[in-house]
C-alpha cells in the first residue's frame, strides 16, 4: 500500500532554516540555501525532513542515517532502501508518498492562470470543461485535474512533457488501467496521487504540528 503524509507549514514558512540543516549532507544544504526566499527554503527543507522521518520509522533507524538522492530528472530516491518515494510542496503544505512500489504525488492550493495553463497542458475536452465553469468551480476542477497530471508525470519520472499533458485525467481517475489516480482534499489543498490501482490509499495522513518539536 502507498502511504501519503501531509504536513501544514503555515507557522513555519518565515522561520530561519539554518539550525535544521544539520540533518542534510553539505551538497543538499547548499541547494536549500540557494533559494532566495525563506518560505521556499522552508517548503523544500520540511518536505525532505518529512519523508526522511517516515523512512526512518519504517527502517527503525535514526533519521540522520536516511539519505535521499535525485536522479538526472530530479526524481527523488531513498538511498540504501527499497522504499519508493515522491515529494511535493505548495504554499502551506508539504506532502510525501511512500510505498514498496513507485508513486507520484502533487499538492496545490491555488489555481492562478488556470485557463492559460489548461490551454497549454490540458486536453481539449479538459480545457472546455473548466472553461464552461464559474470561477469557484473552475478553480476546484482545475486543481483536481492538474494534480493528477503532475502526479502522473512524477510517477513516470518524465516531467510534464506533451505526452503526459495530453493524457486524460479522467482515465486515471476512473482507474480502468493498471495505473490510476486519486484526489484528496485537505483544508482546501488538493492532493493528486498516481500509482498501481490496487495499492492506492483511501485517505491521507495529516501529520500533527507536534512533528516539528523533535527537530528543535
Amino acid at each position: 500500500m502507498i502511504e501519503v503524509y501531509a504536513l501544514n507549514l503555515t507557522d513555519r514558512l518565515e522561520k530561519p532554516v539554518e539550525k535544521f540543516l544539520r540533518f542534510f549532507p553539505p551538497e543538499r544544504q547548499e541547494k536549500i540555501l540557494f533559494y532566495r526566499f525563506t518560505a521556499d527554503r522552508n517548503r523544500t527543507l520540511w518536505a525532505e525532513l518529512l519523508v526522511r522521518y517516515v523512512l526512518a520509522k519504517k527502517e527503525s533507524c535514526p533519521l540522520e542515517e536516511i539519505s535521499v538522492w535525485r536522479d538526472g530528472r530530479g526524481k527523488p530516491h531513498a538511498e540504501s532502501s527499497s522504499w519508493e518515494i515522491s515529494l511535493s510542496h505548495s504554499r502551506h503544505w508539504a506532502v510525501c508518498s511512500v510505498g514498496e512500489m513507485p508513486s507520484g504525488v502533487d499538492v496545490e492550493e491555488a489555481a492562478e492562470d488556470a485557463l492559460a495553463i489548461a490551454r497549454h497542458f490540458f486536453t481539449e475536452r479538459e480545457y472546455r470543461l473548466i472553461q464552461a465553469l464559474d470561477e469557484k468551480s473552475r478553480a476546484r476542477e482545475f486543481l483536481r485535474i492538474w494534480t493528477i497530471k503532475e502526479s502522473y508525470a512524477k510517477y513516470t519520472g518524465q516531467g510534464m512533457d506533451e505526452a503526459i499533458a495530453k493524457r486524460e485525467s479522467a482515465e486515471l481517475l476512473a482507474g480502468s488501467g493498471p495505473i490510476a489516480g486519486r484526489n484528496f482534499v485537505v483544508d482546501g489543498a488538493v492532493i493528486g496521487l498516481c500509482g498501481k490501482r490496487e495499492i492506492l490509499p483511501g485517505e491521507v495522513c495529516v501529520v500533527p504540528s507536534s512533528f516539528f518539536a523533535q527537530f528543535e
